[in-house]
């Protein structure tokens, strides 16, 4: 199976939740998330604003103390992507909500203490499928941090197709348990 089918497999499986059983199984997922001890430690992370059918982290978000900093996507032109806090909003290209980084401030890699990232598929070995553009592809060398895939399990592959760009996450945190790479 190539990625493009592979994609296609795990998207349907994704928008086949209902509304309801997406909200449910993502606040079993933040609560799974909020008590991992790389969350626990983390003081700045960077998550990300959900798709309407992706795992939405708002509810973690919420839930974090006032002594984390959160840190969103910002994309940008050549499949490049920013780590910035927020001080307000806008559409990015793709339609999704990110800083506006006229008031936000940016973040350098190096500085975050977790990534926590969207997902479009992933298998028990940490490998994770995303949309296919690259971005996350590109910035994650340059982070020292744990970096966790958030998705449902209705996501998981048997394998996920890789190349040799392709980092695998320290985790992958479901509704139902949390997936640690193999050492």
């Amino acid at each position: 199976m190539t990625k493009r089918e592979q994609r296609a497999l795990a998207l349907a499986a994704r928008r086949a939740l209902s509304p309801g059983r997406r909200r449910a199984d993502s606040e079993k997922l933040c609560k799974r998330l909020g008590q991992l001890l790389e969350l626990q430690k983390a003081r700045r992370i960077l998550s990300y604003v959900a798709l309407e059918d992706e795992a939405d982290l708002s509810a973690l978000h919420e839930r974090l103390g006032p002594d984390v900093r959160l840190c969103f996507p910002v994309s940008l032109p050549g499949g490049l992507l920013e780590a910035w806090e927020p001080g307000n909003w806008v559409k990015g290209p793709y339609g999704i909500w990110e800083p506006d980084r006229s008031c936000s401030r940016r973040v350098e890699p190096e500085e975050l203490d977790l990534v926590l990232a969207p997902c479009v598929a992933f298998d028990a070995d940490c490998r994770r499928l995303g949309h296919g553009a690259g971005y996350y592809d590109r910035y994650l060398p340059r982070v020292h941090a744990p970096v966790i895939a958030a998705a449902f399990e209705v996501q998981k592959l048997e394998r996920v197709v890789t190349d040799s760009h392709d980092r695998p996450m320290d985790a992958v945190v479901t509704e139902k348990t949390v997936y640690r790479k193999k050492a």
